[in-house]
């Protein structure tokens, strides 16, 4: 008559739901990486859109500052 020990190791079915616990957790981790992610890319895409404008309306205004033709030598002599 063989006597059996317990073994140390856990059943197939308790292993297996272990490794659903720890893929779920894993695939949680990744989602919420995603999602910082997908706020973050949008928060700079945002910036990036307002210094353009800001760039855009400087350019515009030192543009309309110059003076163009003040001191044109090419000018007809009466």
């Amino acid at each position: 008559m063989k006597i059996q020990l317990p073994s140390s190791r856990p059943a197939p079915a308790a292993r297996q739901g272990s490794a659903i616990i720890f893929i779920l957790a894993l695939l949680s981790i990744m989602l919420l990486l995603v999602a910082a992610n997908t706020k973050t890319v949008s928060r700079v895409r945002q910036e990036v859109r307002l210094v353009d404008q800001r760039q855009t309306a400087r350019l515009a205004a030192s543009a309309t500052n110059q003076v163009t033709g003040a001191n044109s030598t090419n000018q007809p002599t009466p």
